[in-house]
């Protein structure tokens, strides 16, 4: 039997030159939801999201991984910066030992919102460097690098303070921090 695809393809607009005049014209990139979902305010992932795995630590406990992406993609076109960056779930990468955990999927969820977080400040940072008058693609590419290496970090520090989610005092607060810093940055949504 074939197997049914349950992709829907979501069409990105991006702005590139064509011709003389600097026109601009359309080309659509394809998104494949099957492995990829965009981050969305109104989007909670549940474990069928995820891979499951049948193998799991000695004591019982449940392990999980949430691999994201950082899409960015643009260039300056007419001597304006033109960015569309996207933060994805990849479905294919992400795995659990554990569908059952609310705790354990509340702390995986908590990783793609920080890639989120990045996102806004990646696209802040597009903003701040346009207004100041930036039309070198290097220095975009220069700050969205430098932003990412932030973001690995950060997601590094996340685990390592909450224990991956078992200390409940810290995951509180790195709960609370992320969505305030979420909300601060809720105009690069």
């Amino acid at each position: 039997m074939l197997k049914k695809s349950l992709s829907v393809l979501i069409w990105i607009m991006l702005l590139l030159p064509m011709g003389k005049g600097g026109k601009l014209s359309a080309q659509y990139l394809e998104v494949d939801t099957a492995s990829y979902i965009e981050w969305s305010e109104n989007l909670y992932l549940n474990w069928q999201d995820y891979v499951f795995m049948e193998f799991g630590r000695e004591d019982g406990s449940g392990m999980a991984l949430t691999s994201v992406k950082h899409s960015v993609r643009g260039g300056i076109v007419g001597g304006q910066p033109k960015f569309e960056v996207k933060v994805l779930f990849v479905k294919n990468d992400s795995w659990t030992t554990d569908s059952t955990s609310i705790t354990l999927l509340a702390h995986e969820k908590l990783h793609f919102d920080i890639a989120e977080l990045y996102g806004r400040k990646i696209r802040r940072q597009i903003d701040e460097l346009f207004k100041r008058g930036e039309r070198d693609l290097k220095i975009y590419n220069k700050y969205v690098r430098q932003l990412l290496g932030d973001f690995k970090r950060f997601s590094h520090n996340y685990d390592k303070e909450t224990r991956h989610g078992r200390d409940f005092d810290k995951q509180k607060v790195w709960f609370d921090n992320v969505y305030s810093e979420l909300e601060r940055l809720k105009l690069y949504y």
